[in-house]
């Protein structure tokens, strides 16, 4: 699909820039002042210093190549199916603003904590069409039953719950952002399912 592939060259265009800056050691380490230039969010520079632009742009910025093309598989492997059943135009809606939604959430957790984080990364943004897709997918099994629709769940329910867990289980892992993104993906789902079949129907 599309606009998944453009999301996806996108990232990838942005973190060869970033490593073409920050040299060899970026590839598996960029600093945080890099990751910063670039546009990775933090709640300091966000509500302190008004830099909202960065809820955004730092869905697009990877803290090193493994982070990256994790992020870019699940958005491949789930990005597609959504764009697929949702069309292009309400796939990077809840895309864009589920990432946002989720950077904001990692803003407001660690809002005047001991430990603020760095945060940067697709994750918040691929939640959010994980869970997007879960409630398209059983909205669709619901209205036309299981006959005329059929829908693997497995791959999606293992992507969802492995990494909640493991978010959970391992530290330096940005779970208000997971978090805010596949709840913020579920409501904006079911929202479009309905607005897409009104349209459809009308």
């Amino acid at each position: 699909m599309l606009i998944t592939h453009i999301i996806m060259a996108i990232n990838v265009v942005i973190f060869i820039l970033m490593v073409s800056i920050g040299g060899a050691s970026s590839i598996t380490d960029p600093s945080i002042h890099l990751l910063l230039s670039f546009g990775a969010s933090s709640s300091s520079y966000v509500f302190e210093g008004g830099e909202i632009w960065r809820l955004l742009a730092s869905n697009y910025i990877h803290i090193g190549l493994p982070h990256l093309l994790f992020n870019m598989w699940c958005l491949y492997s789930i990005g597609e199916a959504l764009e697929y059943y949702m069309g292009s135009i309400f796939f990077v809606i809840i895309y864009t603003a589920s990432g946002i939604i989720g950077s904001l959430a990692s803003c407001l957790y660690y809002f005047n904590s001991y430990h603020p984080i760095v945060s940067a990364g697709a994750s918040g943004a691929v939640f959010g069409i994980a869970g997007a897709l879960l409630v398209t997918t059983i909205y669709l099994r619901i209205k036309y039953g299981k006959s005329e629709f059929n829908f693997d769940y497995s791959s999606i329910l293992f992507f969802i719950g492995f990494n909640i867990v493991y978010g959970l289980n391992m530290p330096g892992i940005d779970n208000a952002c997971h978090m805010g993104g596949l709840f913020s993906g579920m409501l904006l789902g079911l929202l479009f399912s309905f607005v897409r079949d009104t349209i459809l129907n009308s």
